[in-house]
């Protein structure tokens, strides 16, 4: 008889910076406890409705924010990023097809979603490619072992439009509305162990806590 392992629940948004400077302390995180734990990923849908606009509107803010970023996490954002997201302003700040595109990649249950997601923040963020046009994935899933032409042909279908939609709203009925945010799920009880960027040991305290009570 099998039993089931307690669960890690990594809530992200793909065009969360802070979620970006996250990236290694999670995947560190993963990397310690992927035998204790399962591991699973949420698209927090930070970029949705009301919210979608082009990034120029928030560029003074971003200009400020990513070096605060740098500066407390060590990731660097990418001069791509820089010249051809932030500065032209047009981009546009959409967190549904990355949120589809972790949808569709957790459907094909390869067990890295957690990698997955840290590919596209550095898509994104480092590389400068935009997260909104279907083509671009391809590149992104190939080094999975995911055809790049299926997964591309198939990102964009209504049932995973709905899926992605319906994990945003789970999101939010969890309350959680700062990313990156960390929930470990022990069966009874639901715990939220980082709701915004932590360091390591933080995560690492609040784990050992939980699994010697």
């Amino acid at each position: 008889m099998t039993t089931q392992k307690p669960r890690i629940i990594y809530i992200y948004d793909a065009l969360c910076g802070w979620c970006y400077g996250f990236s290694p302390v999670i995947r560190r995180f993963y990397d310690t406890y992927a035998d204790t734990f399962d591991f699973d990923v949420l698209s927090g849908g930070m970029m949705t409705g009301p919210r979608v606009q082009p990034i120029g509107v928030s560029m003074s803010y971003i200009e400020q924010a990513y070096k605060v970023v740098e500066e407390h996490t060590g990731v660097q954002f990418g001069e791509a990023y820089l010249d051809k997201i932030l500065k032209p302003g047009t981009y546009l700040s959409d967190s549904e097809k990355p949120g589809m595109a972790m949808t569709l990649f957790k459907a094909l249950q390869t067990g890295r979603q957690l990698e997955f997601a840290g590919t596209l923040q550095k898509a994104l963020y480092y590389d400068g490619i935009d997260l909104n046009v279907d083509a671009n994935y391809g590149p992104l899933v190939e080094p999975f072992g995911v055809d790049p032409d299926e997964f591309t042909a198939h990102i964009a279908d209504q049932a995973i439009k709905e899926q992605t939609w319906a994990e945003f709203n789970v999101v939010a009925q969890y309350g959680i509305n700062g990313f990156p945010s960390v929930i470990v799920d022990a069966g009874n009880k639901l715990y939220l162990i980082a709701r915004g960027y932590v360091p390591y040991e933080r995560l690492d305290d609040a784990i050992k806590q939980i699994t010697t009570t």
